[in-house]
This record gives structure tokens, sequence and C-alpha cells, in this order.
């Protein structure tokens, strides 16, 4: 499953400047760790997919987090 996770964190494209890959990683752990609480609510990625991005959130998240972290 992380494998499809961070196939779909890699299919998105928001940026100008590359996205380092621990940054991918990191959205990809955010990801996992998301479905992970919504399954036990009965929520799949494919419930999101229907709603909202939640491969392109995480990697919002995950490159606001890095950015934070530089300064």
């Amino acid at each position: 499953m992380t494998e499809n996770l961070a196939h779909r964190v890699n299919a998105v494209h928001r940026y100008g400047a590359p996205i380092p890959p621990e940054v991918r990683v990191a959205a990809t752990a955010l990801l996992a760790d998301m479905l992970a609480a919504a399954e036990k609510h009965g929520v799949s990625l494919a419930d999101f997919d229907d709603a909202i991005d939640l491969p392109g959130g995480c990697l919002d998240v995950a490159v606001a987090a890095e950015r934070r972290r530089r300064g």
C-alpha cells in the first residue's frame, strides 16, 4: 500500500522547483498515517478522492513544514 501512496504523492506537481525526495517521503508517511486514522471511521482514500486531493494536501503540508524548518 505504501508504494501506491508514494506513487500518488509523486504524481502531484504543484511547485516550480523540484521537491526534495525526503519531503515526498514525509508526505507519503503523513498520508499513510492519516489514512490509518480514517480507516477507523470507515473512510478510504477513494472516499477522499471523491471530495478532496488528500495526497496533494499532504505534500503541501510537508513542503510548508520543510520551509518552516529551513526558516
